[in-house]
């Protein structure tokens, strides 16, 4: 399967561009644009319109660009795009051609475009009240979700015992295990695209590397495989909650040692995955889960290398720009522009948005419901200052987040271990913590 972009007018007519799997491709003036047009053409944006691959599908996305993207002829903001189709932006024409071979491997999609929520209400500031870790161990689909599956009772060797979340990739049930009884968390991934036997079964090979992931802040990774047409990942089941919930709970912010403290012990997980070639692409607070061992603070990192696999994968479908969505705030730059060569500075970003997040109630931007223009300050803009969210920030704490959220990867921490020293003198937690401990 491959999508070819080639230029049929313009100046640089002749051109082409192949892909053969999950890709973005940018076109505008900025020097970050894949197909970098000339500054003189201002008939073009810096940042003109942008095309996400997963062969055979392919999708269009103008990006806010001040004279338009055009589809056959006709002005467009998202669409799908098909063999014959034609893209305009200025001078410049683009046709698409689709190589369907291979595509029988899948099946049809399943998933739609969403658009974007508008903004969440401001989050009241934290009191300074105790905390709790106990309670429901990850946010619970509202009532009436039409995402809600049939009900599950078994899956491979698992008797599901009650839903524990959902997320892009699909619904968490707590389970147990038939033969050892023991109780593990089953995520099931609902694909955007069928995929074959043969498409699966590469996807499990892949995924059961991840079983090579052993530190204490990381979630273990048990079995995979495919049973009633689905997909199951099991991997350890953690009592508590996950950041997300545990700062709401808190009022929008949590205190500044314990934010500091989750911080600092999702860098080291991060710090031992790096040096083992993995790294995690989707840091954000609902996959750091927070509970208690041996009587203190225990964060355990979900999904690590999973959202890395799972876009490589076709089955993901054109996922990429409906995943900024729950992801904005959290993506770095690079993730963007070189989606298929993200390194570990990308990790280290994330974690800086999510402990901005969680010290000042706010995320790094203040974005607007549209996708392109998000997608623009991501690329453009520099982060709000932390203390302009949160004045009581100390300016040598509210430095180290900043270093992290540098868009230029270059002048970020040159590993996160780096930054986890740069956190260290506000790691210490007060004489009384208010922490509750889990039920």
């Amino acid at each position: 399967m491959k999508v070819t972009l080639e230029v049929v007018e313009g100046p640089h007519a002749g051109m082409r561009f192949d892909f053969d799997k999950h890709d973005n491709f940018i076109v505008g003036r900025s020097s970050q644009a894949h197909f970098h047009l000339p500054q003189r053409d201002k008939t073009f944006s810096r940042f003109h319109f942008m095309v996400e691959f997963n062969p055979p599908l392919c999708r269009v996305i103008d990006m806010a660009s001040r004279n338009g993207t055009f589809l056959n002829g006709k002005p467009v903001s998202v669409a799908g795009l098909t063999d014959g189709d034609e893209i305009r932006g200025g001078e410049t024409l683009f046709r698409v051609k689709i190589d369907p071979v291979g595509s029988e491997e899948l099946g049809q999609i399943s998933g739609k475009w969403e658009r974007l929520a508008t903004a969440s209400k401001p989050i009241p500031p934290n009191d300074g009240a105790a905390i709790n870790l106990s309670g429901a161990d990850h946010d619970k689909p509202s009532a009436g979700d039409p995402s809600s599956a049939p009900e599950l009772k078994q899956i491979g060797g698992y008797e599901v015992l009650s839903e524990l979340g959902r997320g892009g990739m699909g619904i968490v049930y707590k389970a147990r295990h038939k033969t050892s009884s023991r109780i593990d968390a089953v995520k099931i991934i609902t694909p955007a695209v069928c995929g074959s036997e043969t498409v699966i079964g590469r996807f499990l090979r892949e995924v059961a590397i991840l079983r090579r992931l052993k530190h204490p802040n990381i979630v273990e990774f048990r079995e995979f495989g495919h049973d009633q047409g689905q997909l199951y990942l099991a991997m350890e089941y953690v009592s508590g909650t996950n950041v997300s919930s545990l700062r709401k709970r808190a009022g929008g912010r949590l205190p500044q040692f314990l934010a500091v403290e989750i911080a600092c012990q999702t860098l080291a997980a991060l710090a031992y995955a790096h040096d083992h070639g993995f790294i995690h692409r989707d840091i954000k607070p609902r996959n750091l889960l927070v509970t208690r061992r041996d009587g203190k603070v225990c964060v355990k990192v979900a999904d690590f290398g999973l959202a890395r696999m799972y876009q490589d994968s076709p089955m993901s479908g054109l996922s990429f720009t409906g995943e900024i969505a729950g992801t904005s705030g959290y993506i770095p730059p690079e993730q963007v522009t070189n989606f298929r060569s993200t390194d570990p500075a990308a990790d280290q970003y994330a974690m800086g948005a999510t402990l901005y997040h969680m010290l000042s109630g706010s995320k790094i931007y203040d974005f607007p419901p549209n996708l392109a223009r998000q997608l623009l300050m991501i690329l453009q803009e520099e982060p709000v200052p932390i203390r302009n969210r949160h004045s009581a920030i100390p300016e040598a704490l509210a430095n180290a987040v900043h270093k992290a959220l540098a868009r230029d990867p270059a002048d970020r921490y040159p590993n996160v271990s780096a930054m986890i020293e740069a956190l260290e003198p506000f790691r210490t937690p007060p004489e009384t913590t208010g922490l509750a401990s889990p039920e």
